[in-house]
């Protein structure tokens, strides 16, 4: 189960923390064991800032015991970390092995040169996204050459419902994940956001159509975005790729007009991954 706050973040709700706060059916390592990830998703993943032991406490649903010998372990093995003013946050061996998961994403490879043709061609942002749902999750990325563009961050995760990578993903997924979505809160950044469940479907239907997503500055002000999604062998999306840029430059009308050209990458990064179907169809 998931929840979404007031910032637009969706967490996981009650997943790990039942088999990690209770006893029942467990013996005593993998309770420490489900304990230590619940508190490593807690301050690594879930958490946009420091967090105080209270904090852990109230959002781990753990002892205030257990979370400070726990946190302890695992600032000890740099998978957290603590700052000057007793706040935990992710430490750098979370990063090591971040990145080692990127190194280690064939996608990443392969689309990689792709990336670069498609932002000398156009000029604008392209990103390579992945889906970590309920989130979208930046792994690569090549920069406009513009002063004004699109600023991100590789490892920068946003909600699957409001950008162009997300919705490329989601319109391809089953329709329970859709429906799963559709049914929940969506909760707006700009006054373009998609709030309605039955919008949604209605865009997501459009999207898969098409062969390509637009986000319509929805998730950020003043930024326009289409994406495309990559499919792998089985015929199921992988991830997807995006092209970003302020809505001055990426126009409506431009934003189609490069959207086939985007389904065409992303197409040909699908058959280097082994996938064998049409352009913007799931067989």
């Amino acid at each position: 189960m998931w929840a979404i706050d007031s910032r637009g973040s969706w967490h996981p709700v009650n997943a790990l923390s039942k088999s990690a706060t209770s006893g029942g059916g467990t013996d005593g390592s993998t309770r420490s064991l489900l304990r230590a990830v619940l508190l490593l998703q807690v301050v690594g993943v879930r958490a946009q800032k420091p967090l105080r032991l209270a904090e852990i406490v109230q959002a781990s649903g753990l002892p205030k015991t257990t979370c400070h010998r726990l946190l302890g372990v695992l600032c000890d093995e740099a998978m957290l970390r603590m700052d000057e003013m007793g706040r935990y946050g992710p430490g750098p061996m979370l990063l090591v092995m971040g990145m080692n998961f990127l190194r280690q994403t064939d996608v990443k490879e392969i689309a990689h040169p792709a990336m670069l043709e498609l932002t000398n061609r156009t000029g604008e942002t392209t990103h390579l996204g992945i889906l970590h749902f309920p989130w979208v999750v930046y792994i690569d990325k090549v920069e406009s050459p513009h002063a004004v563009r699109m600023h991100s961050q590789i490892g920068a995760m946003n909600p699957i419902y409001r950008t162009g990578l997300g919705k490329a993903l989601l319109a391809f997924s089953p329709d329970s994940l859709i429906n799963d979505v559709c049914s929940l809160p969506l909760e707006a950044t700009t006054r373009f956001s998609i709030t309605d469940g039955d919008a949604l479907r209605t865009d997501l239907a459009l999207t898969r159509e098409r062969g390509y997503s637009v986000d319509d500055v929805e998730n950020e002000d003043g930024i326009r975005c289409i994406g495309a999604p990559i499919f792998g062998h089985d015929g199921g999306p992988v991830a997807a790729v995006s092209l970003a840029g302020p809505d001055m430059r990426m126009t409506l009308a431009v934003a189609h007009e490069l959207g086939p050209v985007l389904v065409s990458v992303t197409r040909g990064i699908s058959r280097q991954l082994g996938y064998r179907g049409a352009a913007g169809s799931v067989e």
